[in-house]
């Protein structure tokens, strides 16, 4: 997917903001995109809320261990917010190309180790796309 001059603006400041992690750019662009063509900036907005989440809720596992008080609770809650978020992945790939479609359904969707590493990829940028959201909400 070609991304316009306003999403690859706005990546290249999250990217700043950032400093330089994003490992899934050209996703989190893509995502970006498809927002603003579909008309679907709420569902990017529910899926970064949700990568946020995970993204903490997963720090905060490895922290406690299998064995801490409430990991329990914790880790069936971050279930669900994976299988939400993949939900919310596939409602902004309605209506893209084929080629987004195989790409994120290959590196995404399938449930298998490889597809949840990519997943925790791409849950750490649009982590970073939340924090745009929020530091850019205020001013």
């Amino acid at each position: 997917m070609t991304l316009s001059q306003t999403t690859k603006t706005l990546l290249s400041e999250i990217t700043t903001l950032s400093g330089n992690t994003l490992q899934r750019a050209m996703d989190l662009g893509t995502l970006i995109e498809l927002a603003s063509l579909h008309s679907r900036q709420q569902v990017l907005d529910d899926l970064a809320f949700s990568a946020k989440f995970i993204t903490k809720s997963f720090e905060l596992m490895q922290r406690i261990g299998k064995d801490g008080n409430g990991y329990e609770k914790l880790a069936a809650e971050f279930t669900a917010q994976v299988t939400r978020s993949q939900e919310l992945l596939r409602a902004m790939l309605v209506s893209s190309d084929a080629m987004t479609n195989a790409n994120f359904s290959g590196n995404y969707l399938e449930m298998n180790t490889l597809t949840l590493e990519n997943l925790m990829k791409l849950y750490h940028d649009l982590s970073w796309y939340k924090n745009y959201r929020i530091d850019h909400a205020t001013k």
